[in-house]
């Protein structure tokens, strides 16, 4: 019966940190709203601002990688799982940046 108390604390400790206030939930969709825009506007004026396909690639495939990680992190409460599921989702996260890395130099360069 001890182990199922401290089962039962931990499980209402979790649901304490799980659930922030509607504040936050706001702050990070703002900021999620904000990189989008930066995507937005970065494609629309690339010719203007004479930002090479290279640059334009790079920099979008960094915003979104920033966007994944907040909405992993965050929004589907990864930080708060099993440590061994995320480092499976991180692992499995890092061998798919492989893999395109590896297609991306493999392939000719366009633009």
């Amino acid at each position: 019966m001890g182990s199922g108390h401290g089962h039962g604390h931990d499980a209402g400790h979790h649901e304490e940190h799980a659930h922030a206030g509607p504040k936050l939930y706001w702050i990070f969709a703002v900021i999620l709203c904000v990189i989008t825009f930066f995507e937005w506007i970065i494609f629309k004026k690339k010719e203007e601002w004479g930002v090479s396909n290279q640059v334009l690639i790079w920099s979008l495939l960094a915003m979104s990688l920033v966007k994944f990680v907040m909405v992993c992190g965050w929004y589907m409460h990864l930080r708060f799982d099993n440590k061994m599921l995320t480092q499976i989702f991180i692992f499995s996260g890092i061998l798919a940046m492989g893999v395109f890395l590896i297609m991306k130099l493999s392939l000719p360069v366009m633009g």
